[in-house]
């Protein structure tokens, strides 16, 4: 097993250290930015929210792009499966 490294990252204000496989460390890196990206925007649209309603409407719109992902990956399999 990798050995974990130790990866400080700050979301919206607060430090927070993670353990986690050396070669993940950029992903981590760029998740806790897209995390601090999403509850920022939030905040800029809502400027009264306390941090954890931030967080959980941050949580909801990244859900909200992950499932339109997801299902736009599921009709280009489709087209692609037509095409054969």
């Amino acid at each position: 097993m990798d050995e974990l490294k130790k990866v400080s990252v700050d979301i919206y204000g607060h430090s927070y250290t993670l353990r986690v496989a050396e070669e993940n460390i950029e992903k981590v890196i760029k998740v806790a930015k897209h995390v601090d990206e999403m509850m920022r925007k939030v905040v800029e649209q809502q400027p009264k929210v306390d941090f954890r309603d931030a967080a959980i409407l941050a949580a909801m719109n990244i859900s909200e792009q992950y499932f339109q992902l997801q299902h736009d990956y599921q009709n280009l399999l489709e087209i692609i499966n037509e095409e054969k």
